[in-house]
């Protein structure tokens, strides 16, 4: 896979900038925390990181995923209070927070990161802590120089690659955020109109309530094709996954929540009469339960800002149609396992 050059601006530096020293101050005191290598098989596990904030507050390599909690803060932000300050001045939803390490000669190779688009509605936001002008960084086939204490969006849905040529550790904070207005009033307004004439933007919506018993009505099975699978599961064997997974909507302790093959895997909340966003996933993907006769028919899942082939894509590689917006309606199932 090589990058292309693409007359789009793969970045923009944002309205706010960093004090370095307190960035660097923050980072020492993380230091007693251990790294993981990160996922992905495009660098040889040099590339490690310390989660900030993921699902359930766990320390965890992983990216934004479907779940059963809410994102919170780790313990190891405790120990860095100018980061913490940061984040909470994002007046944003805040998914996976990062901070994410390459040693002198560390090369993170070509890759793309799938759900990281306008479209899908979420976006990977770094602030440099350490970093040299020896650090290659190319985002579409452009090379980008983020210097320490800057705010940077990068548009990582292009091919992007870092390569470490100088002899200090590159050291980033990692944010990925949800869109909403206050996101959208940091980039110039042209780019922004942009973004929505190419395919739109998912803009997050606050979750509405719901009485148990209007959840309780929409309960059913339905099957989730194999294709879509990567979305939802993390950490499973593609063969397992390819099979797809009988899905059973249930009310379990006040939350509408998701089996898949009678195992609870994510909360769905509503966003819309009879519509639900996904708990850990950005806007651009929902569920739909379409009633005929007080009685759940058929669910439509909707996706906005995807690649076709989500296997390739878990992977960080494009292959075929790269962006769609489709719904897939998913038919209910009798109860006959």
């Amino acid at each position: 896979m090589s990058g292309t050059t693409d007359p789009t601006p793969v970045a923009f530096r944002l309205p706010r900038t960093y004090d370095v020293a307190l960035l660097v101050r923050d980072l020492e005191a993380l230091r007693r925390f251990d790294q993981a290598p990160q996922p992905g098989p495009y660098h040889g596990g040099e590339w490690t990181g310390l989660a900030l904030r993921s699902m359930g507050g766990k320390q965890s390599p992983d990216p934004s995923a479907a779940g059963m909690d809410n994102y919170e803060y780790t313990e190891a932000l405790e120990h860095a209070p100018y980061l913490k300050q940061i984040l909470d001045e994002l007046a944003c939803p805040i998914e996976v927070v990062r901070i994410l390490t390459l040693p002198p000669g560390g090369h993170i190779k070509e890759h793309f990161d799938y759900h990281t688009n306008f479209q899908y509605g979420l976006l990977r936001l770094h602030i440099p802590i350490v970093t040299h002008p020896d650090v290659e960084f190319i985002i579409g086939g452009q090379r980008v120089d983020f210097k320490a204490g800057e705010f940077w969006f990068g548009d990582f849905s292009k091919v992007h690659s870092v390569e470490n040529k100088s002899d200090i550790t590159r050291v980033h904070m990692v944010i990925d955020v949800q869109i909403n207005d206050f996101m959208l009033d940091m980039f110039p307004a042209e780019y922004v109109a942009l973004r929505r004439a190419e395919g739109g933007i998912a803009i997050t919506r606050e979750p509405l309530s719901a009485s148990e018993a209007e959840l309780r009505k929409l309960t059913c099975d339905f099957r989730i094709p194999g294709e879509f699978m990567p979305l939802f599961v993390l950490g499973k064997p593609m063969q397992t996954l390819i099979k797809g997974a009988r899905a059973s909507a249930r009310l379990i302790d006040s939350k509408f929540t998701v089996l898949l093959d009678n195992e609870p895997t994510f909360v769905l909340h509503p966003v819309a009469e009879n519509t639900f966003g996904v708990a850990g996933l950005p806007p651009g993907i929902t569920f739909r339960f379409n009633e005929v006769d007080g009685v759940v028919r058929s669910v439509d899942l909707d996706l906005k800002g995807l690649p076709k082939d989500l296997y390739f894509a878990r992977l960080g590689f494009s292959k075929g149609e790269a962006v769609t917006d489709r719904s897939v309606s998913l038919p209910v199932l009798d109860d006959v396992n």
